[in-house]
């Protein structure tokens, strides 16, 4: 495992420890792992989000504290089980093949 990949994962998971922490509605938090460049999908499943029918990501440039690109997109859980189902897209070039999930239990036990 290169250098950069476990700065990748220690990064990933700093944000998903910050996120639970400051937002009590997150009830999952999905990272899509890049296939080739590194950078961060994350996605934030809250049922305190608007409902959009879309997954629809915000990017970030990299900074001091994250210094890869960032990309968060926030859902409902019911846009959640519709991705699953394939009847909500991911944004181009994000896949489900690679992904890990945390829940709030795992992180803040």
């Amino acid at each position: 495992m290169s250098e950069n990949h476990i700065n990748l994962e220690n990064a990933v998971q700093k944000l998903v420890d910050e996120h639970f922490g400051l937002d009590e509605s997150i009830e999952k938090m999905v990272w899509i792992k890049p296939e080739a460049k590194p950078e961060i999908r994350l996605i934030e499943i809250t049922a305190e989000t608007l409902p959009t029918g879309d997954v629809m990501s915000f990017y970030f440039s990299p900074s001091d504290e994250v210094p890869f690109p960032l990309f968060i997109a926030q859902i409902t859980p019911e846009e959640w089980q519709m991705v699953l189902q394939k009847k909500i897209p991911l944004p181009e070039g994000w896949s489900l093949k690679n992904h890990q999930a945390f829940s709030r239990e795992m992180v803040t036990a």
